[in-house]
């Protein structure tokens, strides 16, 4: 018996010291801090410019120059709400723009690079950070007024990490969750929703007995309450959930509830909800093969 017990002991330090160093990158609030931030001359207009670019991002090529727009505006003025709006610039292209999956990796990387350069702004945060590694111990110096900069920071980390190998997808996936959670207790509604978001998928990444996937629903139903105008949250509800547990019915309804919602009902994200009704599309043409094909349906 103790030799088994040596065997996993020796097995879990292996994987320990796999898991220790498999970040897959330094965070850059080890390195030097920014400058004190001195608006150029011409930080207004490139502003103004970035959001021109911006509110035309239904359409890729105006997304991609909004990005470049945002990167011009925050390094001539790098302040906290320049690089907020420039890490949800790389997400928002990464997520829905890019469809070379490097390319989209390197968007994501940029964000959570951009994100933390934000956060360190703060410098109590900083110096927190500096002296624990305890993303949860500095996060939990940042007051409401953050819970942007920490949602995009920990939105792009997510997806990076799920581009990535599994030492790198483990070894930072509670680091995801400390940023999503503190979003969730400084502003649980941001973004439609959104620390609600991630909880709710959450649980259809692991296998059951470990997670129980009703908590995904209810989850799930909590949250179109709370943002039924966000149309991803119905379809990562399909995507995810739905897919998992095999309701067919139930990916069928929220797709198709997707794809005939009016944008006018929520201008400020109609681009994305254009965005997700093309998802629910694509989604719903291959039912099929999420599902099989249903009894007594003929090949065409």
């Amino acid at each position: 018996m103790s030799r088994v017990f040596w065997n996993l002991s020796k097995t879990s330090i292996i994987i320990a010291i796999l898991l220790s160093g498999c970040a897959g990158r330094q965070t850059v609030i080890l390195e030097r801090p920014l400058p004190p931030p001195k608006p150029a001359a011409n930080a207004a207009a490139l502003q103004k410019d970035a959001e021109n670019l911006w509110a035309q991002r239904s359409d890729p090529p105006k997304a991609r120059q909004a990005l470049d727009a945002f990167k011009r505006a925050y390094a001539a003025n790098p302040n906290q709400e320049m690089g907020t709006r420039l890490a949800r610039a790389y997400h928002f292209v990464g997520y829905y723009v890019e469809a070379d999956p490097d390319s989209q990796a390197a968007r994501f990387l940029s964000g959570v690079a951009t994100g933390e350069r934000v956060l360190s702004l703060d410098n109590d945060f900083r110096m927190k950070y500096l002296k624990t590694k305890d993303d949860k111990r500095a996060l939990a110096l940042l007051d409401r007024s953050w819970a942007p900069a920490i949602y995009w920071t920990g939105a792009n980390l997510e997806e990076w990490t799920e581009s990535q190998e599994w030492r790198v997808r483990y070894g930072n996936k509670s680091r995801v969750e400390i940023y999503m959670n503190r979003v969730r207790e400084l502003d649980p509604t941001f973004y439609y929703g959104g620390p609600y978001r991630y909880f709710a998928v959450l649980p259809t990444r692991g296998r059951a007995p470990f997670v129980d996937r009703d908590d995904s629903k209810r989850t799930f139903e909590k949250l179109l309450e709370l943002a039924p105008n966000f149309l991803g949250n119905k379809r990562l509800y399909a995507e995810t959930y739905a897919v998992k547990k095999k309701e067919r019915a139930l990916f069928t309804r929220l797709l198709n509830e997707v794809i005939a919602a009016k944008l006018d009902k929520a201008s400020e994200i109609a681009p994305e909800n254009k965005y997700e009704q093309a998802r629910a599309q694509k989604l719903l043409a291959e039912i099929d093969g999420y599902f099989g094909k249903e009894k007594g349906k003929k090949e065409k």
